[in-house]
């Protein structure tokens, strides 16, 4: 039997549950982003059968495949991170915090 949206009485996710959730999955978007555009650029331009000096393209000293293909992702990426840690994750409230004689007592089992 299919559960539908009823049996749940009204069930609501924890909003820091939804807030890291939310940011777990632009995380895994710009990692599989970034894996895909290094594997793409490197998988194409690395590996050419005639290599000629004269013909070299370089970067600023590095092949350009490793600067458009590693270099350039990186970089990305790094201010990706930057601007998502200042302006897209959201700080929450965890809750109470207990004292080391709270968490001994629940921790010890003590079941009153």
């Amino acid at each position: 039997m299919a559960e539908s949206s009823d049996d749940y009485h009204g069930y609501e996710p924890d909003p820091l549950f939804v807030d890291s959730l939310r940011e777990a999955k632009w995380i895994l978007w710009m990692w599989v982003s970034c894996l895909v555009w290094t594997l793409s650029v490197c998988l194409t331009q690395a590996y050419q059968t005639q290599v000629t000096p004269e013909t070299f393209s370089m970067v600023l000293g590095f092949p350009a495949w490793v600067a458009y293909g590693i270099c350039l992702p990186w970089c990305v990426a790094n201010i990706a991170t930057i601007a998502f840690c200042l302006g897209y994750m959201k700080d929450a409230d965890l809750g109470e915090e207990f004292s080391a004689d709270e968490m001994s007592t629940t921790a010890g089992g003590d079941h009153a």
